[in-house]
């Protein structure tokens, strides 16, 4: 209940039900169990550069293999996605899973729903899953707006993966403890028997 209000009230999400949501030990390892749940190792994912350091680790050490699409910065400075080379980079490597980090992670981009709308028809033209870290959604300055990935079209509620948690917010880290946010009943399931075989959801009390 608490996730669902507060998913409303910050992102002004709508139709969000408990079913939905999943717990998770932590975004990374949810990240790689629904990789698990959709790839096999030696699978490329795309996943745009500069990258954050953990995604890295766990991504190889899980046996996948990256495929960057660097960000560039516009006139402005400002880092921006390029479409373009995402596109070719999906193609070329056969990709079917990308990960997304809005905000991104460390180039402190809040993503415009401009431009997610744009990245959602890049992997829907490639066919291609999302799994979304929102983990630093509710940590934006004043004058942007955090933009759920799951809220710019049906493609992406029907095709995304988002990752949340706590831990950002309110400095929990320690108590361990994120959440899934998974619209398909497919994704979900598939996600939830991956987390299940491995025990990686068993909450340790």
């Amino acid at each position: 209940d608490s996730i669902i209000r507060w998913q409303t009230k910050r992102n002004g999400v709508t139709g969000l039900s408990k079913e939905h949501i999943g717990y998770e030990n932590g975004v990374l390892g949810g990240v790689i169990s629904a990789l698990g749940a959709f790839a096999v190792p030696g699978d490329s994912v795309l996943l745009h550069s500069p990258t954050y350091v953990g995604f890295t680790r766990c991504i190889i050490d899980s046996g996948f293999h990256i495929v960057h699409s660097p960000l560039k910065k516009d006139e402005n400075g400002v880092w921006r996605m390029d479409y373009e080379d995402m596109d070719k980079k999906l193609k070329e490597n056969h990709i079917h899973l990308a990960i997304f980090c809005t905000p991104h992670n460390p180039c402190g981009r809040v993503w415009e729903r401009e431009e997610i709308e744009k990245a959602m028809e890049v992997y829907e033209k490639n066919k291609c899953l999302v799994i979304s870290d929102e983990i630093w959604s509710d940590l934006t300055l004043e004058g942007h707006k955090h933009i759920p990935t799951q809220s710019v079209n049906e493609y992406a509620h029907e095709h995304t993966f988002a990752f949340y948690a706590p831990s950002k917010t309110f400095n929990l880290a320690g108590l361990v403890g994120s959440y899934h946010i998974v619209y398909n009943s497919y994704l979900r399931d598939r996600l939830m028997e991956a987390e299940k075989c491995s025990h990686y959801n068993s909450a340790n009390v």
